[in-house]
């Protein structure tokens, strides 16, 4: 196959697997590996789609933050997953520490526990240890966790 029309075929591919959903540049350049495109291909295709604005990291994390802070996840657990996504740690970290303030983090986990009190208002220690399981995987900081736990009493 010739170099036109590798190319083609290869921008073809990465402007159909960005129909779906927004991409990091990382995805786009595993998805078009996975074709078994030429590194020089993908380079050019990816650079062409960065230059066109439809592969945008920044943008990326900032969208990815807004939703999954929405979803009720905490600033651990959506840098955990970005930095799976393979993204610049630097530019999450400064997103990162934009969009989250722990006066609302806080807010937020007292209103999760409040929806997840027991009917009949029984506290104990296993539902205390199942929340904080919970809002750690939700990716809350403990020291903030342990902040909102303060307010439950245990029942006898």
């Amino acid at each position: 196959m010739d170099d036109q029309s590798s190319l083609k075929k290869a921008r073809s591919s990465a402007l159909r697997y960005l129909t779906y959903r927004a991409r990091t540049m990382k995805e786009v350049k595993d998805y078009l590996q996975k074709k078994d495109h030429s590194t020089d291909i993908i380079d050019r295709v990816v650079s062409e789609m960065v230059n066109y604005g439809y592969v945008d990291d920044e943008r990326y994390i900032q969208d990815f933050i807004n939703y999954r802070k929405q979803r009720g996840f905490g600033r651990n657990r959506i840098r955990y997953e970005l930095i799976l996504k393979g993204l610049d740690k630097e530019v999450i970290e400064e997103r990162i520490a934009d969009c989250f303030n722990s006066e609302e983090d806080l807010s937020i986990i007292r209103s999760t526990l409040e929806r997840r009190l027991p009917s009949d208002g029984h506290v104990d220690q296993k539902w205390l240890s199942r929340q904080v399981g919970f809002l750690k995987r939700r990716g809350y900081q403990d020291s903030q966790i342990i902040e909102a736990l303060r307010d439950y009493k245990l029942s006898d």
